[in-house]
C-alpha cells in the first residue's frame, strides 16, 4: 500500500508500455511519452516530463512485490512497512511476509494495459516522497502547508517522488509532515503509532510512514 486515497476527482486511465522495464510504485507522479504512454515524472527541467497526476496502480517487471523484505523500491518504507505482512500475534509483533498479484507477477497493469493516474486534485496519503535533498546532504522537511514538486533522478535515484525542492512547476501541497498511518490492527510493535479511533483507543500498527499530500494537477 503506497497510496491511500482520501478522495480524488478524476481517475483517468492511460495505456502502459509492456516493454518498459522501469518499475512505476503506486503514488509516484506520472506524465505521458510521446506515444501517450505513463512513464515516471520528473522536475519541469526537462518539458517531456512534466507530471500530470499519481500513479494509481502498480507496475512491476514481476521479480519485485510490494513486500518490505524484497527491498523493492515498491515498499518504500521496509523497516516500519506493514505491506504484505500477515498479522499473526496478538499483540501485533508477529507477523508474516505474503505476496500480492501473483497471478499478475505482481504487476497490476498487465491484464488491462492501463494504468489509472489521478488528477485534476484530490487529498492523498503516499509513502512515495523524498526524505533528503538531490545533493544527499539536506533533510527535506515537508511542513504542513508548504509546496511541493517532482523530484529529479538525485537522491534517491529515482523520479516521480513528492519533493520540497523547488523547480518551475507545483504539484501540490503539504497537508500534514510524514507520519506513521494506522492500519487499524490494534498493536504495540516498534511502529505502532497513535490510533484513538479504535473503539478500545490505544495503539495501531502502522502501514508505513505517509506524506498527506493536496493535489494541485
Amino acid at each position: 500500500m503506497a497510496l491511500i486515497e482520501v478522495f480524488h476527482v478524476v481517475a483517468g486511465q492511460y495505456p502502459i508500455d509492456a516493454t518498459n522495464t522501469t518499475d512505476i510504485p503506486q503514488g509516484r507522479l506520472v506524465t505521458l511519452d510521446a506515444n501517450g504512454q505513463v512513464q515516471l515524472a520528473e522536475d519541469a527541467s526537462s518539458v517531456s516530463f512534466f507530471p500530470i497526476g499519481i500513479a494509481g496502480d502498480s507496475r512491476s517487471q514481476g521479480t519485485t512485490s510490494f513486500t518490505p523484505e524484497s527491498g523493492s523500491a515498491l515498499s518504500r518504507d521496509p523497516v516500519t512497512s506493514l505491506e504484505g505482512a500477515l498479522i499473526i500475534g496478538a499483540f501485533g509483533d508477529a507477523q508474516r511476509f505474503t505476496q500480492n498479484k501473483v497471478a499478475d507477477n505482481f504487476n497490476e497493469v498487465l491484464a488491462s494495459g492501463k494504468m489509472t493516474v489521478y488528477h485534476s486534485g484530490g487529498e492523498f496519503w503516499t509513502d512515495q516522497y523524498e526524505i533528503v535533498d538531490e545533493n544527499n546532504s539536506d533533510a527535506q522537511t515537508h511542513t504542513p502547508g508548504s509546496r511541493l514538486y517532482a523530484s529529479s533522478v538525485g537522491a534517491g535515484g529515482a523520479r516521480g517522488r513528492f519533493s520540497d525542492e523547488a523547480n518551475d512547476d507545483i504539484v501540490g501541497w503539504t497537508l500534514t509532515s510524514p507520519t506513521g498511518y494506522p492500519s487499524g490492527v490494534p498493536g504495540t510493535g516498534v511502529n505502532a503509532v497513535g490510533f484513538q479511533a479504535l473503539p478500545e483507543g490505544g495503539n495501531s500498527l502502522s502501514w508505513g510512514t505517509f506524506l498527506h499530500v493536496k493535489l494541485g494537477i
